[in-house]
């Protein structure tokens, strides 16, 4: 047993408060002129003891001891056989205390051996259930993670098989719309179905809008220009989105308008347009 266990099994109070046996108190002594710190510990544990016991030290009652002057007195004009009684009945009566003292100093001292070995017990499994604590909350956040990334990536993986799904669907027309003078690094991609009238926009690659504004898709037919919905700006990886249902389009073009649309595009924030090939 290692001196620390040692030292927390309370042993040494046990053996301060006189609760051990010979063999016992031999064991504590020889480990205690091994180890200092075992040393220091029982010392420590004894002058604790003293001052418990100083503390709780009841005198006598007066009374008591005039009862045991008064008998003393008594016995004096006794015969010569009369010291024999009397060291006999001394002798009876502190064996009769020490008689009735040793169980109650045996359980003072097993009391205190077992507060000690209590509380030891209690900080000890304290500890095992905060690191237990400590490691349930770790590998909960690293499941709440992986099932985080699981979950983004399963929706890439998605977007990613629409997308394939789309491109290689014959029914579908890729609209390429390309920038406008004054934003020639724009550009959106357009997929649209006539039969299914479906519309996708993806690729997109257009300014950051400044607050309180957002890009909006306009289908253009006959020269009269048909609302397709609001384009949101999503990350690389999320950037096809279905817009609205289109029957018939010559071409497409997107505009900078006020955050949820406008009924007629604003042509001084034209930022990017495609013709449809026939």
């Amino acid at each position: 047993m290692h001196n620390e266990d040692y030292i927390a099994s309370g042993i040494l109070e046990v053996y301060a408060a006189g609760g051990l046996s010979l063999a016992e108190r031999e064991e504590v002594e020889r480990r205690a002129a091994a180890s200092p710190e075992i040393r220091m510990a029982l010392n420590e544990a004894c002058m604790v003891m003293e001052e418990y016991a100083s503390l709780h030290a009841v005198n006598p009652r007066p009374e008591l001891k005039n009862r045991i002057l008064d008998q003393i007195g008594a016995s004096q004009p006794a015969q010569s056989s009369a010291p024999t009684i009397e060291n006999d009945n001394v002798k009876q009566l502190l064996y009769e205390e020490d008689k009735a003292a040793s169980p109650y100093k045996w359980m003072f001292a097993a009391s205190i051996a077992l507060f000690l070995l209590s509380g030891w017990l209690s900080f000890h499994f304290y500890s095992k259930w905060q690191q237990a604590e400590e490691k349930l909350a770790s590998v909960t956040a690293s499941e709440q993670l992986l099932a985080q990334n699981f979950k983004t990536t399963s929706l890439q993986l998605q977007q990613q098989e629409k997308k394939l799904a789309i491109v290689q669907d014959p029914g579908f027309k890729h609209v390429n719309l390309k920038g406008v003078e004054a934003h020639p690094d724009a550009s959106l991609r357009v997929y649209w179905n006539p039969q299914q009238q479906q519309v996708y926009v993806d690729a997109i690659a257009l300014p950051a809008p400044p607050a309180g504004k957002q890009y909006q898709l306009w289908a253009l037919k006959d020269g009269q220009p048909i609302d397709a919905g609001m384009i949101e700006m999503l990350g690389k990886g999320d950037s096809l989105q279905q817009m609205k249902n289109i029957d018939a389009a010559q071409a497409f073009a997107v505009t900078l308008e006020p955050i949820g649309g406008s009924k007629t595009p604003t042509l001084e924030q034209l930022t990017v347009m495609g013709t449809v090939d026939s």
